[in-house]
């Protein structure tokens, strides 16, 4: 077998479980569903991953790498101005958006992750230290700069978990905004409304925060 159907192989196996995983949770599907569906024979779980719980974690990785293109180019935070600071943000929330709402994978890679959290699972040790924390910290350190606050205050970590609890709802809620928004799906002309209004929530939070610094 060549490196590339080793790596085609591979990543359909964490494409399956990621979608099967993320629908009927992880004790609930077998490695022979996730195989037939990867169209993959059942050994090559544990050839690729040791096991199911190999290809769990695996799925973990393989949709914490994906978010984190959301937040590339935070590397330079000190040298940016507070409106290059504020532009970012938005950009973050945007892709963010684009990522769950229009990606193929958007919904299963949101289904997976919130079944984990809510199970408290090994999954969640595992992306919590590598990927949620520091990112977490990097857009804190991002909203710092451009407001003035303390990056590690309460009120700037709390504010940033409401910022991207907007975007995870637009995700998790979209059956519901779409039946109120009268809309017949949610493509490229639905997803901009969507990131207009979280830009919009954004300057209207950065502008709060900004009176707050000065007084």
């Amino acid at each position: 077998m060549s490196n590339q159907s080793r790596g085609s192989t591979r990543l359909a196996l964490i494409d399956a479980g990621v979608r099967l995983f993320g629908e009927f949770g992880y004790d609930a599907t077998s490695t022979r569903q996730v195989a037939q569906a990867a169209g993959a024979n059942i050994s090559a779980i544990s050839y690729y991953f040791g096991g199911k719980k190999g290809l769990r974690l695996a799925c973990a990785e393989h949709i914490a790498e994906h978010l984190a293109m959301a937040v590339s180019g935070l590397e330079k935070i000190d040298d940016m101005s507070p409106e290059d600071a504020a532009s970012k943000l938005e950009q973050v929330l945007s892709e963010f958006v684009h990522i769950l709402l229009e990606q193929p994978q958007g919904k299963e890679m949101a289904q997976f992750m919130l079944k984990e959290v809510a199970q408290v699972s090994e999954v969640l040790d595992l992306v919590f230290p590598k990927f949620i924390a520091p990112v977490h910290e990097s857009v804190c350190l991002l909203w710092a700069k451009a407001t003035g606050q303390n990056a590690s205050s309460s009120d700037v970590m709390l504010t940033v978990f409401s910022l991207v609890g907007q975007v995870i709802y637009f995700r998790v809620g979209q059956e519901i905004v779409r039946r109120r928004m009268g809309w017949n799906s949610v493509e490229q002309t639905e997803v901009c409304a969507i990131q207009n209004v979280i830009r919009t929530n954004l300057r209207a939070t950065l502008d709060v925060a900004r009176k707050g610094s000065i007084q």
